[in-house]
């Protein structure tokens, strides 16, 4: 048998789709075998679940095995995770000793005092400090904070020497969730503040029959829904006025959250003046 006739036999066995179909699903299974590094998401309570969760698998889905440790507020939600993230109990979570990094998405501004302070008192704060204590690798994502131009110089102060105290313990920090790379402590509080610049809405007074809107302010915001209740009222940046109609329901719930985040609660007359 000449050399042509067998390269001609070869090919024609190579280019059957069955065996072309075989030799994808070995890869396939090759690639699925592969095994990842664990990382632990620490998930707070955020408006926008679809959003976050689909930004931290893509930032770090690929390269690390994702197990979500959910806030007590999260925890009654249970928002529906992207394939490839899982949940894990606070029991599970602390049992493991070896977690390859921690990933704070949406640091609230409870968790990010405790963290820089030292605190331990909840699943989360535990799982920071002895990644902190072991020297793990922990990314914290600012962009939850709520900082705005109307926050108190003295405030945010505050909140600026705790972050520049996480970082000294080598903590990494970035402002939004599809930004790589540790960066400057200003830039992630002024991206955090041009956040909310962007998205705010203010109320201006009903003229000739309908509402317009003027120019964007940070500390009044319109919420137009029939029902508000806990979950919303933590979407709410914190100190702002939140103007709703007459009969909106809001739980009670929802009251004790906007009174502790002092976020004053306004209810439109029917001639649209408050």
């Amino acid at each position: 048998m000449n050399e042509e006739l067998i390269n001609q036999i070869l090919r024609r066995i190579l280019s059957d789709p069955t065996l072309q179909g075989l030799l994808q699903e070995i890869k396939n299974q090759e690639e699925n075998n592969v095994v990842k590094s664990e990382a632990l998401v620490l998930l707070n309570y955020v408006s926008d679940f679809p959003r976050l969760l689909t930004a931290v698998q893509q930032r770090w889905g690929c390269d690390y095995k994702l197990s979500i440790l959910p806030s007590d507020q999260v925890y009654l939600l249970k928002p529906e995770l992207p394939v490839g993230m899982t949940w894990i109990t606070a029991e599970d979570a602390l049992s493991k000793s070896d977690w390859q990094k921690l990933i704070l998405p949406a640091c609230s501004l409870n968790t990010l005092a405790k963290a820089a302070l030292g605190i331990r008192d909840n699943p989360i704060c535990e799982m920071i400090g002895r990644g902190i204590s072991k020297g793990n690798s922990i990314e914290l994502v600012t962009e939850y904070l709520c900082f705005t131009p109307q926050t108190p110089p003295a405030y945010r102060e505050l909140y600026e020497g705790y972050i520049r105290k996480l970082q000294s313990y080598g903590v990494m920090t970035c402002a939004k969730l599809e930004e790589r790379g540790s960066l400057a402590l200003k830039s992630v509080l002024k991206d955090q503040t041009n956040q909310y610049e962007q998205t705010s809405v203010t109320y201006e007074s009903k003229k000739t029959g309908f509402y317009t809107e003027s120019a964007p302010s940070l500390d009044e915001i319109r919420f137009a829904k029939k029902f508000l209740g806990d979950k919303q009222a933590y979407g709410f940046p914190e100190g702002s006025t939140i103007l709703v109609k007459q009969g909106t329901v809001i739980s009670p719930l929802a009251r004790d959250t906007l009174k502790l985040r002092r976020i004053e609660l306004c209810i439109e007359k029917e001639e649209g003046q408050r």
